[in-house]
């Protein structure tokens, strides 16, 4: 036997033939499945509709917002502003005063006042001061610019205040800067 011999000859596939299908479907079917697809096409175009609304009606509302909020910082500059220009004036007359009078004492009794006068807008704005000179050293609302070493006074105690500190509405504005004893 040689190779042509082995040469298989080629294997034909017969397709599985179709069956044909029934066309015979009831004529009632057919409009009920067509009445279908239409009810499912007027349920998508409704919730189209419905989502366009919903998004509308959000850039709206944003749009709202952000008017808003310019609204209530424009409000609140004009708040601020008024207040501060009330302490400018008391600063203009401690000036006129000191002036018109020559006299120094004059001028520290109108800055005295108006200091006061400013502190007092701050508080009722919440500005509270943070206590330091005595208090134990506390990072959350001072910051050691330096330390000394002191039998005066307990360890991490501070001795001194080198700028106030300040919170508003119970956070930290800005910490104390103050100076701390230390014991070895």
């Amino acid at each position: 036997m040689n190779k042509k011999d082995k040469v298989k000859a080629p294997i034909e596939f017969e397709a599985p033939v179709e069956e044909e299908v029934e066309q015979s479907a009831p004529e009632a079917d057919i409009d009920d499945l067509q009445q279908e697809i239409e009810n499912l096409k007027c349920n998508i175009e409704e919730m189209q509709n419905s989502y366009l609304r919903v998004m509308a009606d959000f850039d709206n509302y944003r749009k709202r917002q952000r008017d808003d909020l310019a609204q209530q910082k424009h409000l609140i500059r004009e708040d601020i502003i008024g207040k501060v220009l009330g302490l400018i004036d008391n600063l203009d007359r401690a000036v006129l005063a000191a002036e018109a009078e020559h006299s120094y004492e004059s001028l520290m009794e109108g800055v005295t006042l108006t200091l006061k006068s400013i502190r007092e807008v701050l508080a009722r704005e919440g500005l509270q001061p943070i206590e330091a000179v005595g208090q134990e050293f506390d990072p959350n609302l001072h910051e050691a610019m330096f330390c000394e070493e002191s039998d005066e006074c307990e360890h991490n105690t501070i001795t001194e205040e080198l700028e106030k500190g300040y919170t508003l509405n119970g956070r930290v504005l800005r910490p104390s800067k103050v100076k701390v004893a230390i014991n070895e």
